[in-house]
């Protein structure tokens, strides 16, 4: 087993399921068939399983990865908790393959890797996505429903701690984003605060169009007020396509705290000083405590 191996192991761990071509990104590989011919090797050992699931409109797509039952005996060995059972294992396949569950990861990756692939590479200036939690992490950590936790960080030690909402139609819409928000800690009342929540996580709200994102910014406008304090960014594919830097460029609306400090939309790492300057970064860990 390698690091990059159990690289692997700790993603499947936290994400349950990746494609080859996620993998071949998230993992560091040189290419996407020196990916696949490693995780066959590992699926050989069954140390991962594999399956293909049937496309909409006919075909199938890419082999999905997850962990076997070696793989997570190795995971449970580094955690210091009991391996799942086979048997569970073989139930997580079925749960995740037949139903929402599929399309609402599969929407999350999606978002997560684009921002890991859109990353502008200048020796190194973009940065990286230092942690990356789960959606079922960050429910169990902060009681929050969301589409995840990451904490991007720029090489002179910039971060931007966010949590994402995706406005997926017809999954997701605008009274689920508001009840997502109430979900969440708002500075401007103490009694919402949670501990390893700091004050300036941003809420990255992402819509498919701009019709979509207007829709959304009168929508959680309305829903936060006047007196929020929590600091709130919109963006969506639409725009996104058009401006350079795509996630990382000039896309970002603030709303609530950023709003006000900031008119305009921001860069990713505009966004992050905004952030700063509007409410000072606690010192605590992500959800989970940092440990796997």
């Amino acid at each position: 087993m390698t690091q990059r191996d159990r690289r692997i192991l700790r993603l499947l761990d936290e994400h349950f399921t990746f494609t080859t071509s996620r993998l071949a990104l998230l993992a560091g590989f040189s290419s996407l068939s020196t990916a696949s011919h490693r995780l066959l090797v590992l699926h050989q050992h069954a140390v991962l399983e594999r399956a293909r699931p049937f496309r909409v409109g006919g075909g199938s797509c890419e082999w999905h990865w997850m962990l076997g039952p070696i793989g997570a005996r190795i995971v449970a060995a580094e955690r210091g908790v009991a391996a799942m059972r086979p048997a569970k294992i073989a139930a997580r396949w079925e749960k995740l393959f037949h139903g929402w569950r599929y399309r609402e990861l599969d929407a999350q990756h999606t978002w997560f890797c684009g921002l890991i692939a859109s990353t502008p590479n200048e020796h190194g200036a973009g940065g990286e996505l230092a942690a990356w939690r789960s959606a079922w992490r960050v429910s169990k950590a902060w009681q929050a429903t969301t589409d995840g936790y990451g904490r991007w960080r720029w090489p002179e030690g910039t971060e931007l701690r966010f949590v994402l909402l995706l406005d997926d139609p017809p999954r997701v819409g605008a009274q689920q984003i508001r009840e997502r928000l109430t979900s969440l800690p708002d500075p401007a009342w103490p009694f919402t605060r949670r501990a390893g929540f700091p004050d300036s996580t941003v809420t990255l709200v992402w819509s498919p169009t701009l019709r979509r994102e207007q829709i959304m910014r009168r929508a959680i406008t309305q829903h936060l007020g006047t007196g929020t304090a929590m600091p709130v960014a919109l963006g969506c594919d639409q725009y996104a396509a058009m401006t350079p830097g795509g996630v990382h460029g000039r896309v970002w609306l603030p709303l609530g705290a950023l709003g006000r400090r900031a008119p305009g939309r921001l860069t990713l790492r505009e966004l992050a000083h905004a952030a700063e300057a509007t409410t000072p970064p606690a010192s605590a860990p992500p959800p989970g405590g940092g440990k796997r």
